[in-house]
């Protein structure tokens, strides 16, 4: 299949912004975060025979609905300004890309899943001065099924503020502004940047070609997976997930060395609701930290119980310690060792670096422009192994999207334990 761009433009918020919210401070762990762009794609079918007509008009009520969301997520519109650390809310516009899909959305979702024609269904620049922090692409098919991608800047927020944002923008479409409440922007008073933090990101992978695969955990696996693991009654669809992946991952990398090294789980968790300070749950920007955690693990204790212990008491421990916090200033001082020691396993050659972020219990499947929820929903694909972790949209399983280089993934879906437990 082939994906041809048919117009680029820029949507900016229907009414200007006030000059008194021209300004954005980014917070502490705003700074903290890679310049780069993150997103996700939202895949509906077809639900009528017009397609030219439902084209058009979907398009036209997308294109109105985000003009006017805008005006109440204004950032999103903005340009960072990297000497000023602060986003200048100047209503450029958010890029909006239609593109054209000559082939049939089911055969992207019932086939194998094609990881270059998902690139090509998210595009997103290289750098960030002066670009857009927000760039949607809506990819229409034959078959008149869309595909919605969302790719922002991580300066501006995280997954959770992202996804407040989409199901914001379908409210929009789907019902009008006047159901819509607006988010909290005051982080930065809470964590100020003080002084500038160099973050030394460890390079991409050069040279090395990753694909994104799905491997797909129904809610009946979950449920034999905990059983596996009944000596912890606690453990979470999560956490049995992530102790699966990373006891396969460990299998990988003892065969590829010969010789079992100490792994290192990083995943990302969601502060919102876990700290003791006055955050709402709809905090515009960047409020998670990294859970970091090395463990070497013995030879003869590979089995599956021992990485569900090691992983729940991972979380359980960081859980617990922001729980206690009651001041921004400890908070942030967290974040920050946690982001400096997740970089400092990255950079590393001796451990086996298993990096996961979970966007479960997001509201993705919520997202209703007004022609229906989304059938699926994707992260994009980036140059680096890492998991990714999405509700599935029935049965309360969980689809893992596992970036991996060719000769990884092979081994990968070898592996007894995906065989057992994945489809």
């Amino acid at each position: 299949m082939k994906v041809e761009v048919q117009s680029k433009k820029l949507i900016k918020p229907s009414s200007l912004t006030p000059n008194h919210r021209r300004k954005l401070n980014i917070s502490c762990i705003d700074e903290l975060q890679h310049p780069g762009y993150a997103g996700f794609l939202f895949y509906y079918r077809a639900d009528g025979e017009n397609h030219e007509d439902d084209t058009f008009q979907r398009l036209c009520l997308l294109e109105e609905s985000l003009s006017e969301t805008l005006v109440i997520f204004y950032p999103l519109a903005g340009r960072y300004v990297e000497e000023g650390l602060f986003i200048d809310c100047n209503d450029q516009g958010v890029e909006f890309v239609y593109a054209r899909v000559n082939g049939q959305l089911d055969h992207l979702l019932q086939g194998d899943f094609d990881a270059d024609l998902v690139g090509s269904l998210s595009e997103f620049p290289l750098g960030l001065a002066s670009n857009p922090l927000v760039i949607i692409q809506v990819n229409v098919f034959e078959c008149g099924g869309l595909v919605i991608s969302l790719r922002s800047c991580h300066k501006l927020g995280d997954m959770c503020t992202m996804a407040t944002f989409m199901n914001s923008w379908a409210t929009v479409c789907r019902s009008g502004i006047n159901e819509l409440a607006s988010p909290y922007f005051e982080l930065s008073s809470l964590f100020p940047v003080k002084g500038s933090v160099v973050t030394r990101w460890p390079p991409l992978c050069g040279g090395v070609k990753f694909t994104m695969n799905r491997f797909v955990f129904s809610g009946a696996a979950l449920s034999r997976l905990k059983l596996a693991a009944a000596k912890n009654a606690r453990i979470s669809r999560v956490e049995v997930v992530c102790a699966l992946l990373c006891k396969v991952f460990v299998t990988l990398d003892q065969a590829k060395h010969g010789r079992l090294r100490p792994f290192v789980v990083c995943q990302s968790m969601n502060l919102r609701g876990r700290v003791n300070l006055p955050i709402p749950t709809n905090a515009f920007g960047n409020f998670y930290t990294m859970v970091v955690g090395r463990h070497t693990m013995d030879q003869n204790d590979l089995n599956f119980e021992a990485f569900v212990e090691v992983i729940h008491d991972t979380f359980a421990s960081a859980k617990t310690r922001y729980a206690a916090i009651a001041d921004g200033e400890s908070c942030m001082n967290m974040v920050k060792d946690s982001t400096r020691e997740s970089k400092e396993w990255a950079h590393s050659d001796e451990e086996n670096v298993v990096a996961i972020s979970s966007w479960c219990g997001f509201p993705f499947y919520d997202i209703n422009f007004g022609w229906g929820k989304p059938d699926l929903v994707s992260n994009t694909c980036i140059p680096v192994r890492m998991v990714f972790l999405i509700d599935s949209k029935s049965d309360g399983g969980i689809d893992a999207w596992i970036i991996l280089s060719p000769e990884e993934k092979v081994l990968f879906e070898q592996d007894p334990d995906i065989v057992a437990f994945t489809s």
